[in-house]
């Protein structure tokens, strides 16, 4: 999946640094920005320039989807979606497995009839009953995206209650498998109740789950001592990322340069570049800003109809007037 932090780069500061920029924008392309002008303009909270433009990058995103939710919002394209948290079951200490060599849970699969990317499948929580304690457990997330993604966690179980991991795992595709390393754990059973039922109906509008066991999935409603907590909830950093060539890519740039440009201004360095540059500043910080409202409105024109192609549970369109707050 495409890295939101990565939708504009930073070009030649060292090797390490040119990872590919989603949008095609390079914060060196602006001409007022350098390398040594971002190390004259960096304080003691920075260290160095290229320090200070990575945060300013994050800030810049941050501010952007801002913008964006307010647009949304104000345009009633965000839904009343159920975000409520959902458990896969319940544990049945009476019931017991024992310790056996097998990779032992549940897979937790995303509902079918959610339409649109945007909405995505997350694990707030991880919940073992084990009836042994047990040191460094290998609990793992297999998530099915691009032929398979495997997550580990070592953990360390106490017996005979409930051990909840806080994981807030987003799967990225399509279902994701969660189970334990049973070599050394008995546990207790975790009857599913989050199943499909009659005719695949669903037992609600976020996802389901299957048994797991060794190898193979099983038609038995058994967890194997894993429950977990799960919801669906709208991912608009990927409606970012999905509109970083067209819009999103270079607000995200004119927004960085507005930062920067208003760094330079407030910095408490002392040299020839702060000091005496301060009116070259102030006439491109003018400009880009002008620039950065140009750009919002020409999205907001366009916005109704990328909304209204995208065919998402996240977005709805009812043909209303579009305005922008920005």
């Amino acid at each position: 999946m495409a890295d939101i932090q990565n939708i504009i780069s930073i070009r030649n500061v060292t090797t390490e640094e040119n990872t590919p920029s989603l949008s095609g924008f390079d914060l060196m392309d602006a001409p007022e920005i350098s390398i040594i002008k971002l190390a004259n303009i960096a304080n003691e909270e920075y260290t160095s320039g290229l320090v200070l433009a990575r945060k300013k990058i994050e800030q810049a995103i941050r501010m952007v989807r801002n913008d964006l939710m307010s647009a949304l919002a104000a345009n009633h394209v965000i839904p009343s979606l159920d975000a409520k948290k959902h458990s896969t079951g319940e544990f049945k200490p009476t019931i017991t497995f024992a310790a056996e060599a097998k990779e032992r849970g549940l897979t937790l699969y995303k509902n079918s009839k959610i339409r649109g990317a945007l909405r995505k499948l997350k694990i707030h929580t991880i919940k073992l009953y084990p009836l042994a304690d047990a040191a460094d457990v290998q609990l793992k997330i297999y998530d099915d995206y691009a032929g398979g993604v495997v997550s580990t966690y070592n953990v360390n179980l106490t017996a005979n209650q409930v051990n909840s991991f806080d994981v807030n795992y987003v799967i990225k595709g399509n279902f994701a498998r969660v189970v334990a390393d049973g070599t050394n754990i008995p546990v207790a059973g975790a009857y599913l109740t989050c199943f499909t039922g009659c005719n695949g109906t669903m037992p609600n509008d976020c996802g389901y789950t299957k048994g797991w066991y060794g190898d193979k999935e099983i038609s038995g409603k058994e967890g194997f001592g894993i429950n977990l907590e799960f919801s669906c909830e709208c991912d608009y950093e990927q409606l970012m990322c999905d509109l970083s060539k067209t819009y999103i890519g270079e607000l995200v740039w004119l927004k960085t340069r507005v930062l920067l440009l208003e760094e330079h201004l407030r910095t408490n360095r002392l040299n020839n570049w702060v000091i005496y540059g301060r009116e070259e500043t102030k006439d491109y910080l003018t400009d880009i800003e002008n620039q950065y409202r140009e750009k919002w409105k020409v999205f907001a024109g366009a916005l109704q109809g990328i909304v209204s192609g995208m065919k998402d549970d996240c977005l709805v369109c009812d043909g209303i007037r579009w305005v922008t707050n920005v």
